[in-house]
């Protein structure tokens, strides 16, 4: 292992957040970007002198599996620390939870910037904004917080707003209670090919291969690899009637996805290139 190596680390279903970890790693250099799937334990940054987190943003937040990796991550305390989010629009608390994970080990966040990404929640709509205009614009903006990650600036980050601290609280955590569960609407076609490409870009490892075909294991962050990777479009959606009773709402009643519906990845990742959990840019 390099010594005094940066170190960025992501969360990605569908590549956004890693395609950013990539871009940043590139300007800056000797740079090792690290998946948030990995055992914290074996990816310290006890050493790094720059630390990033990359990452989506999951109802208005950060994703309890990015807070636990960030709870169990060993970092340099002195290090410069900065954090990049890809929301579609709503960034809600997602710097303020992490600065508080960084604040109980003694860290600072010392920037803080919202890269407005394509939506891809597919099972519920297509994507949007257009990605043919989002992307590109995305794309500038990554090199510009590049550079100022670059010269490490800092900055006073994002707070969630007061519209949504209003409605967070009465909407919210109603959903996050059935996150997890939200895979017992997948199933799977025959269009299947066993080519385990699902299991393999799932940022949770949420999913296996039983019999040759993807068995989804009801700890899933709901991000949308599995269906927008599958070479043959083999996942579905239809939402569980349990589901439903539990939360009868217009947004839930809308979780399906339909065949011609378009699914959406990050035109710069590939499938392989979620598959790769640590990878060093020069």
């Amino acid at each position: 292992m390099r010594s005094n190596i940066n170190r960025i680390y992501y969360f990605s279903g569908t590549g956004n957040s890693l395609r950013a970890a990539t871009v940043i790693a590139q300007v800056l250099g000797n740079t090792e970007i690290i998946s948030m799937r990995c055992d914290p334990s074996e990816v310290s940054a006890a050493d790094s002198d720059i630390i990033g987190f990359v990452f989506p943003v999951y109802h208005w937040t950060i994703c309890e599996a990015i807070q636990d990796f960030i709870s169990a991550l060993k970092i340099n305390s002195d290090a410069y620390i900065f954090a990049v989010s890809t929301p579609a629009f709503i960034n809600g608390f997602s710097f303020e939870t992490l600065n508080k994970l960084l604040d109980e080990k003694g860290a600072k966040l010392q920037y803080a910037k919202r890269v407005f990404s394509v939506a891809n929640l597919c099972i519920v709509y297509p994507p949007f904004p257009s990605p043919r205009l989002r992307v590109p614009a995305t794309e500038r903006k990554l090199i510009k917080v590049s550079r100022m990650i670059q010269k490490r600036a800092t900055n006073a980050y994002a707070k969630a707003g007061w519209l949504t601290r209003l409605i967070y609280p009465k909407m919210m955590p109603k959903y996050r209670a059935i996150q997890a569960e939200v895979d017992k609407g997948f199933f799977v076609s025959d269009n299947c090919i066993s080519c385990g490409v699902c299991s393999k870009v799932c940022p949770k490892t949420n999913i296996t291969m039983k019999n040759s075909r993807p068995t989804f294991l009801h700890d899933c962050s709901c991000c949308m690899a599995c269906v927008s990777f599958c070479p043959k479009k083999a996942i579905k959606y239809g939402l569980p009637p349990e589901q439903l009773q539990k939360i009868n709402t217009l947004f839930m009643r809308m979780m399906r996805l339909p065949d011609k519906r378009k699914r959406y990845h990050n035109p710069h990742i590939s499938a392989n290139d979620l598959m790769i959990d640590r990878k060093y840019i020069h």
